[in-house]
């Protein structure tokens, strides 16, 4: 499977694979303390992690929509895409579907 972007520690933050777009280095950080906070949760009050998974569902359903039309918008080639998600062309333009369709 091809590396994603972002993926460098398993939190979706750390530095982005040669060749991706990188995260803006406040949304890295903010995303590992998240998943530091989540995985905490889950041992010490694993409803209340349920909840906080559920909320970040709605946002990122919303966000990823909102993203992925931008991105066609763009008409940009499958192939870039694919560079700049650290993925191959067909799994870049499939996450771009699904993210379009997710509800």
């Amino acid at each position: 499977m091809a590396t994603q972007a972002g993926q460098g520690n398993g939190h979706g933050g750390t530095g982005s694979p040669a060749g991706t777009v990188p995260l803006p280095s406040e949304l890295d950080g903010l995303l590992e303390r998240l998943a530091d906070q989540l995985e905490a949760l889950t041992t010490e009050a694993p409803l209340a992690a349920l909840k906080a998974v559920a909320a970040l569902e709605r946002i990122t359903a919303r966000i990823g929509r909102e993203a992925a039309y931008a991105a066609e918008a763009e008409e940009l080639a499958g192939a870039v895409i694919g560079k700049a998600l650290g993925l191959t062309e067909k799994d870049a333009r499939s996450r771009l579907t699904h993210y379009s369709l997710r509800r």
